[in-house]
């Protein structure tokens, strides 16, 4: 077994390699991979002041940038999920999660002009990409876009890919949650969301295939108690209010998962279902009244444990 744990966009990744071709070629792929991820962070992080992401922010309104194939292709997919989910997926609502969070650390709750003034500058279609000269742009002073519903995603495609191509036939993914299988089944855990952090309400069986929770127990803060969690509905300004607590995605693209976890989370399930199905993926919904079902495609591969606190 070889592994590598390490931080990188936002969150703590493992990389394990179970099984291989080669000795030698697994561990050249798994320090491959490693580099990989870290040069995506290096672009794409809004906290790296020198980041293409920060720089594009930093210009909004102003001139375009130059970018990289990499931040081309994510910023070009964030714009077509964001068509597709009719806006409950979108990149460039950093503006408003930025308010929320700064409102979080004080224990307050933005005012409506505050919420309505950040709104105004969310729209992905603001996203100016000019494809043949590899360079991109934000249409509005004030306007700041975040990639971290789908950057993980992305990253762990590319490990995969690095991890097959250098002959990897077992292996387990895991950046920040965003996890994939290769070469053998291995039990992923769906998280109770009213328990500590790896307490799990069920779980499904994942072989050769990705799983992408997006959920609102993860970040979030009480106000007067009322609840107040970190995934914003781009169309309101507002922590989503939909009809789940959580949403798991199996499918065969992480970046697809990534992008449409949020958006499902969002819509909520019977919206969001036209979605999960388009692009071939199966779901595990947990409501807000803490029931469990599943797709149809997952009924012999998920276990529940429990349906209500415990």
């Amino acid at each position: 077994m070889i592994s590598v744990i390490f931080k990188a966009l936002g969150t703590t990744n493992s990389i394990r390699i179970d099984a291989a071709q080669d000795q030698v070629a697994a561990e050249e792929a798994i320090q491959r991979a490693e580099k990989r991820v870290l040069a995506l962070h290096d672009k794409l992080s809004v906290f790296q002041p020198e980041s293409e992401l920060s720089l594009l922010n930093a210009a909004a309104g102003c001139n375009s940038i130059p970018v990289s194939e990499d931040t081309m292709f994510l910023l070009s997919e964030s714009k077509r999920y964001s068509r597709l989910s009719r806006g409950a997926f979108s990149i460039s609502t950093r503006v408003l999660s930025s308010l929320w969070s700064i409102h979080a650390r004080c224990g307050t709750i933005p005012s409506r002009s505050e919420v309505e003034h950040a709104l105004s500058l969310v729209s992905d279609e603001d996203i100016v990409l000019d494809e043949a000269n590899q360079t991109a742009m934000l249409a509005r002073f004030g306007q700041s876009v975040d990639l971290g519903a789908i950057a993980k995603g992305y990253a762990a495609d590319e490990v995969r890919r690095i991890l097959l191509e250098g002959g990897v036939t077992s292996a387990l993914i895991n950046l920040g949650g965003t996890v994939i299988s290769i070469g053998e089944s291995r039990y992923i855990g769906i998280q109770h969301p009213d328990r500590l952090t790896g307490i799990a309400m069920g779980r499904v069986s994942l072989r050769d295939r990705c799983a992408v929770t997006s959920g609102d127990y993860e970040r979030y803060y009480e106000v007067d108690g009322v609840r107040y969690h970190h995934i914003v509905d781009p169309r309101t300004g507002y922590p989503s209010r939909a009809d789940i607590r959580g949403v798991t995605l199996i499918g065969e693209s992480a970046l697809a998962l990534d992008a449409i976890s949020t958006a499902v989370f969002v819509l909520g399930a019977q919206q969001g279902l036209p979605l999960i199905q388009d692009a071939g993926a199966e779901a595990v919904f947990v409501t807000r009244s803490l029931d469990v079902f599943c797709t149809d495609g997952l009924r012999d591969q998920f276990e529940l444990f429990s349906t209500k606190s415990i």
